[in-house]
């Protein structure tokens, strides 16, 4: 088996178009554990360069590990392309950030899929649903099927997002010409003033280990502050605007969101390395990637793995194990050279049936790895895993028939 490196620059790099604004900005200031403090905001209409624009502003935040106003991304923007918008979400949600709409913003059309992306949700603006809709053109007898492709790519984005079964119905009901704006009571309802279960049982995780305290406690915090704020708050008319403490306070990470005084509720930068998108495929004769499990018998055929991950720091450093169903010979594809004990950051186990390598790579969110098959590889299962800390934090498996 041979190390390939060849196709590293074409997964999960979206093409860049000039349309909308992501807004980066540094604020001059620090929060209480001396991180400075960002804000990142989007505005306009969404296009395939904002997926770019975020993905720059997120390497520099997890880089140099700034803190992120309010905790949240900020949105305002009458919609645009649903790829870029999903995209965005995915990115939002791996990275443990907030989404909030700002009371006199609004999030319509695509930017409400952006807003789904939070780990935690503020909607106090406007926010407008309908169905897909697009504008290129296509034979009158493909509409039918183009139509179920996107109903089904947004369905399966939504319920990656755990998004509330009556809330995904209007995103298929309400006719592309129409908007549906969201009353005050809608939002309650489909969790758009409140952390994902899955986010509050990692930061109440992190919480009660770091102050001591049992969880039941620390939500009892949150049930007092959220009386204290809004002593009145109540549900008795459906326009009553809902109140509720922010994302920041809802997941421990500060009393005071605009001054960033709190302490810090996150693991330690040194020991964050979360996969949280992953693909795997191979290279088929015509060098077009095909995402598939299968590897075809054959010499020199290329097999690929993915990812998208969390952390923070300049760099990462990672180890990729492949294991195959009986002892090979392994190398690198680019220099022709074997494997062997001398080799710096490899390990070849004694059966030969696996070799381990350490990665240190730049933090730009993203891992690949290819490799192709040589004559001496054996068929059957071939399993990639990932190791952070020599602990395993994601396996590809592939079977070579």
């Amino acid at each position: 088996m041979k190390k390939l490196l060849l196709l590293s620059f074409l997964i999960l790099l979206p093409p860049r178009i000039l349309l909308a604004d992501v807004i980066y900005e540094k604020l001059g200031f620090d929060d209480a554990q001396g991180r400075e403090v960002v804000s990142l905001r989007i505005e306009g209409d969404i296009g395939e360069n904002d997926t770019t624009d975020f993905v720059d502003a997120l390497n520099d935040i997890n880089q140099k590990n700034h803190r992120v106003q309010f905790d949240s991304v900020t949105l305002s923007s009458p919609g645009g392309e649903i790829g870029a918008a999903t995209r965005i979400g995915k990115l939002i949600r791996g990275n443990h950030l907030s989404t909030w709409v700002f009371a006199n913003d609004e999030c319509l059309s695509a930017c409400s899929l952006i807003l789904q992306g939070g780990v935690c949700k503020m909607a106090e603006g406007e926010v407008g649903i309908h169905r897909t809709r697009s504008d290129d053109e296509v034979p009158l007898d493909e509409v039918a099927g183009d139509v179920m492709y996107e109903e089904s790519y947004t369905k399966q984005y939504l319920e990656y997002m755990g998004t509330a079964p009556q809330h995904m119905w209007l995103y298929s009901s309400i006719p592309s010409w129409d908007m549906r704006y969201l009353r005050n009571f809608e939002k309650r309802d489909f969790g758009l003033y409140s952390a994902t279960t899955g986010e509050m049982r990692y930061r109440l995780q992190i919480a009660s280990q770091k102050f001591g305290l049992f969880q039941s406690d620390l939500l009892q915090k949150i049930r007092k502050r959220e009386h204290d704020l809004y002593p009145d708050a109540t549900w008795d008319t459906p326009d009553y605007m809902y109140a509720n403490p922010t994302c920041s306070e809802q997941l421990f990470l500060e009393d005071n969101m605009t001054d960033h005084v709190g302490i810090n509720i996150e693991p330690a930068p040194e020991d964050i390395f979360e996969i949280y998108e992953s693909e795997r495929g191979i290279e088929d004769d015509e060098e077009r990637l095909i995402i598939t499990n299968k590897i075809p018998y054959k010499e020199n055929q290329a097999y690929y793995f993915s990812f998208r991950h969390f952390a923070k720091g300049e760099t990462v450093t990672y180890k990729e194990r492949i294991t195959v169903n009986g002892p090979t010979v392994w190398g690198d594809a680019e220099t022709g050279e074997s494997y062997d004990k001398s080799t710096p950051n490899t390990e070849i186990s004694k059966d030969r049936t696996s070799v381990t390598i350490t990665r240190v790579s730049p933090n730009d969110g993203y891992g690949f790895g290819s490799w192709m098959i040589t004559k001496e590889d054996p068929k059957g299962p071939v399993k990639i895993e990932i190791l952070f800390k020599d602990k395993v934090v994601h396996t590809f498996n592939y079977v070579i028939e």
